[in-house]
């Protein structure tokens, strides 16, 4: 059986490390090209950070796009890559990525990857960014009914605040995912009925039926303690229950990014108050374990893959708690501002990338972040109209949320400044009336997860901008969270290079594992479980041509 009961042989052609879609998609690729294949998984549950995600993947020039009729071209592709990376890209990586990725995805869905088009989903710089495109180069997987997995359809990770029963394109048409208003809610009692779900958990899904069809064993609760080595040459891994498996052709590490170390992301990440919004298992283990044997590291400045959010308390006692990205739900609704400790917005708050710059500021005199800590502030204007954090609409916020009948008593609550909140309030909602934001352009953007004429209140002008004016007030201390900055060095084939940028034999690392030559600083939805999954192609391809030790 390819469960934990089930015990792994003494040797595969390719050994996976992690089950998130990179991991997945490496296995899979390596089942199809006839190579013997196991995937351990440290965690109970499968599918790592992106059985947490969207699951949007995002390929430039896509079959889907063309049979759709949406027009791309490879330089268009090119350009907009380059612009996204902010010159922190290398070429090799980025033209790998651009030339294989729609062949990649092709691929996975000849294998049974039931995918689509999100449609109205834009590139985040459309249209500043030189080659954006509105439309086509966004793709997420199919609703799938988790009964078909037999044994594995309780053992996929899923959110506990956001059950994934409406597919990106779905929630985007309603106006966002806590619209809920303006939900079908006879579909999505139909789909929770079903126990059909989408998005992350349904990519991870489809990958897992796959395997299954084609006896690749998976192993959940199964950590792996180091790599094996033998002069210079990797050759399997120990678990650490002491046993060792042998990999014939190659260990490959898709254990996500150092998110969940707290050790690595002072070092590597430098902002107080973060928090990770991956599970607790994604922690830095690839890394270690790479660089015990001498990879090198590439860490990528001014990250821009960084938001906003809060803890999440379990309603199961003991559970651990789950990390809200409210950047992308509730900073994408009326009625809402992110402040700092003078009261003083400091950016888009409907546009996450145009506040990650802004959380990054230093004040060389005060020696502190200007804009951290930082606070979410709402009105019962949007409780009335919206979900927080899940709950159904008019749902009075949990006790773990501060409350003041008056913006001067939340600030004092909140350790604000009760009368710089204050003005700031009575400011924006001069904004909010005028349905302009003259200081940050809240709602200019093309790029949105929340179809702004769906939102039911607000500036008819602005569907982002409304007024903080109804009481109770609500607020809570804000985290930052992102993306990796940086992980091991790669070639364009997912070798793992050392600090003399010779590739480690036998070794291999793709997903948020690997630093992210590609893409460079900056972030584009979609991007990360493309490159896992094309990365993991081309390792496999790789790997198919190596002799077998």
């Amino acid at each position: 059986m390819n469960d934990k009961s089930a015990k792994p042989t003494d040797q595969y052609d390719v050994i996976v490390v992690g089950s998130g879609v990179g991991g997945l998609a490496t296995a899979l690729a390596a089942a199809e090209a006839g190579l013997s294949v196991a995937v351990f998984e440290k965690d109970e549950l499968l599918g790592g950070g992106t059985a947490l995600a969207h699951g949007g993947i995002w390929v430039g020039c896509n079959h889907l796009a063309e049979a759709a009729g949406f027009p791309d071209s490879r330089q268009a592709v090119i350009d907009y890559l380059r612009f996204v990376g902010g010159g922190a890209t290398e070429e090799d990586h980025l033209l790998a990525f651009v030339d294989t990725a729609p062949v990649a995805l092709k691929f996975f869905e000849r294998c049974g990857i039931e995918l689509q088009i999100s449609n109205d989903f834009p590139d985040h710089y459309y249209s500043q960014g030189p080659g954006s495109s509105g439309n086509g180069r966004s793709v997420e997987p199919k609703p799938i009914q988790f009964s078909r997995l037999g044994r594995w359809q309780n053992k996929i990770r899923q959110s506990e605040i956001d059950p994934p029963h409406l597919t990106v394109e779905e929630y985007i048409k309603v106006g966002g995912n806590n619209n809920l208003r303006n939900w079908d809610r006879a579909l999505v009692a139909d789909r929770k009925r079903k126990g059909i779900r989408a998005r992350g958990p349904a990519l991870i899904a489809y990958f897992v039926l796959e395997l299954e069809k084609r006896n690749v064993p998976i192993f959940p609760g199964s950590p792996i303690e180091r790599l094996v080595h033998e002069n210079g040459v990797v050759t399997g891994v120990r678990l650490t229950d002491a046993s060792t498996v042998s990999a014939k052709r190659g260990v490959v590490l898709a254990t996500g990014g150092w998110e969940g170390n707290e050790e690595l992301t002072r070092a590597y990440e430098g902002l107080p108050g973060w928090r990770s919004m991956f599970p607790a298992s994604v922690n830095g283990d690839g890394l270690r374990m790479a660089t015990e044997l001498g990879a090198a590291v590439t860490v990528i400045r001014n990250n821009l893959g960084l938001f906003l959010g809060f803890e999440v308390p379990s309603a199961v006692n003991d559970a651990p708690s789950e990390f809200r990205l409210s950047s992308i739900y509730e900073l994408l609704c009326p009625h809402t501002i992110v402040v700092n400790k003078e009261g003083k917005r400091f950016g888009d708050e409907s546009y996450f990338q145009d506040m990650a710059t802004a959380l990054g500021k230093f004040d060389v005199w005060s020696r502190r972040f200007v804009n951290l800590p930082c606070f979410l502030i709402f009105d019962s204007q949007y409780v009335d109209n919206f979900s927080f954090c899940g709950s159904e609409l008019g749902a009075v916020p949990p006790a773990w949320v501060s409350s003041g009948n008056t913006i001067e008593e939340l600030a004092g609550k909140l350790g604000i400044d009760a009368s710089g909140l204050a003005q700031e309030v009575k400011h924006f909602n001069q904004f909010a009336a005028n349905g302009s934001d003259a200081d940050f352009h809240r709602g200019e953007k093309h790029w949105t997860l929340a179809k702004r004429e769906a939102l039911t209140s607000g500036n008819a002008q602005n569907r982002t901008l409304g007024s903080l004016e109804k009481g109770p007030y609500y607020g809570l201390q804000m985290s930052p969270s992102a993306f990796a900055s940086g992980g091991v060095r790669t070639t364009t084939q997912g070798q793992v290079e050392n600090s003399f940028g010779k590739p480690i034999p036998g070794l291999y690392a793709i997903g948020n594992v690997a630093a992210h030559l590609e893409y460079g600083i900056g972030y584009q939805a979609g991007l990360s479980l493309a490159s896992g999954m094309t990365f993991g192609y081309l390792c496999v391809e790789h790997m198919k041509n190596q002799i077998e030790r």
